[in-house]
């Protein structure tokens, strides 16, 4: 299992640091498509070892699930600076737990 999510708003020179934080694969997108979405979930299962076809499933469920917060979020990265990019995060069940447990910690 699988879980994505939009983070929300960040410029590009943060998603290293995101990334770095959250030990989660995470990607800014403007704007936020589908296609691109597919794309960069199936690299990171190829890089992974993971189902490409679950993780396109579960994709595409989170797309049909959240289309109003997708779309809320679309419109205000319009009207954002060029910079700045919707960020999403994907993980593993395990790695969703260890980021959960670590900001418990915090």
């Amino acid at each position: 299992m699988f879980g994505i999510k939009i983070l929300g708003v960040a410029d590009l020179m943060h998603l290293y640091q995101l990334e770095r934080d959250t030990e989660l694969w995470v990607q800014g997108f403007r704007p936020l498509q589908l296609d691109a979405l597919l794309d960069w979930t199936g690299g990171v299962a190829d890089q992974q070892c993971w189902d490409l076809h679950a993780l396109h499933q579960q994709v595409m469920h989170f797309w049909v699930d959240q289309a109003g917060e997708i779309q809320t979020w679309q419109v205000r990265l319009r009207s954002l600076p060029d910079d700045q990019c919707l960020v999403a995060a994907l993980g593993s069940q395990q790695d969703w737990c260890r980021h959960m447990e670590r900001m418990l910690r915090i």
